[in-house]
């Protein structure tokens, strides 16, 4: 296992960590870096209004279904890179929470490690589609288990290859307690989410916009800013788990280490 530049132990203590625990420290980190992660995450969410903002400004069609032309597939694109870089550049600000570092030095840090995430991103997701095509649960393990991937690129300086089989290795033996982290999570995150509509639904009842179409600006506003907490909220969860992962896999026997 290589050696990694997050400060697992100042995070978590080092042992295995209850789901409690895991998630009390993924929100703490939240908490105390939300102030110098929200511009990052705002800016991801502007990225992935890009390729929307165009068809509605050419007056093309949302719906997926239909052909869109070179100019929005090249939005998507930047779209996609804009926003991964936005995720390792907030991975690299929580950090800084724990560990010093300047806002210059850890964008461009998230600069240098992009090529290596988008191997990551689009070896990850052709193994867990193969995996869901063949049997299905197969797929569900790849998709858990490669939660952590990116940490490892951001704070391991792993290729592509590197940062899938170490989250594999990861994951090995903790791989449940994982997937009930990330479980909770995405629960934690709907339910949250679906709270945040109803409130913004509220306020187009109570402010009842007479402009055509300020319904949808109100509650386009409302989930924007909902996505740019919840993108860092994700990320500190993940963080903690990736923490919690590295103090098992240190508990773990050296024999069971070296036998991987």
């Amino acid at each position: 296992m290589k050696d990694s530049t997050f400060p697992a132990d100042r995070l978590l203590p080092p042992r295995a960590a209850t789901l409690s625990e895991s998630l009390d420290a993924g929100f703490v980190l939240f908490r105390r870096s939300l102030v110098g992660c929200l511009p990052l995450s705002l800016l991801a969410v502007l990225l992935g209004q890009l390729p929307s903002v165009y068809l509605l400004s050419t007056h093309q069609s949302l719906s997926l279904a239909d052909s869109k032309d070179l100019n929005w597939w090249a939005l998507m694109l930047l779209s996609a890179v804009g926003t991964l870089w936005c995720w390792l550049a907030i991975m690299l600000r929580q950090r800084a929470v724990l560990t010093p570092s300047t806002l210059a030095a850890d964008c461009r840090l998230a600069l240098v490690r992009l090529p290596t995430a988008l191997g990551v991103l689009v070896f990850g997701v052709c193994a867990v589609a193969l995996g869901v095509l063949l049997l299905v649960i197969p797929g569900v393990y790849l998709m858990v288990a490669f939660w952590p991937a990116l940490a490892l690129v951001a704070f391991e300086s792993a290729s592509p290859r590197e940062a899938l089989d170490g989250a594999l290795q990861l994951a090995r033996g903790s791989w449940h307690a994982l997937a009930a982290n990330l479980l909770v999570v995405i629960m934690t995150l709907l339910g949250l989410f679906v709270m945040g509509a109803l409130v913004g639904l509220f306020f187009v009842e109570i402010l009842r916009p007479s402009a055509p179409g300020a319904d949808a600006w109100v509650m386009g506003l409302v989930t924007g800013l909902l996505s740019a907490l919840f993108q860092p909220l994700f990320i500190a969860f993940g963080l903690a788990a990736y923490a919690d992962l590295r103090n098992r896999r240190v508990q773990m026997p050296s024999s069971a280490s070296s036998s991987d």
